[in-house]
């Protein structure tokens, strides 16, 4: 969520402060702060869960079928 927020604040800067081009009936500053606003509160979440790019790695064990191994599986997530 964090990463997102980030992207939206670029291009909602992006929108509201480096494109000059008109659209009839749409106003792409507009459109930029809202992104920008949008983006703002998604990081604000995201820190406020602790999960601003964040990364998750899970260990299992379990013992075979005979009793005599221990079978390992790892998996790495990103948030």
């Amino acid at each position: 969520m964090g990463a997102l927020g980030v992207l939206l604040l670029a291009v909602g800067a992006i929108l509201a402060f480096a494109v000059n081009y008109d659209l009839e009936g749409v106003d792409l500053s507009t459109i930029g702060v809202i992104l920008m606003v949008v983006g703002a509160i998604g990081v604000l979440a995201a820190l406020v869960q602790g999960r601003f790019m964040t990364f998750r790695t899970t260990t299992e064990r379990h013992m075979s079928p005979d009793g005599r191994h221990v079978v390992e599986s790892e998996s790495t997530e990103t948030i």
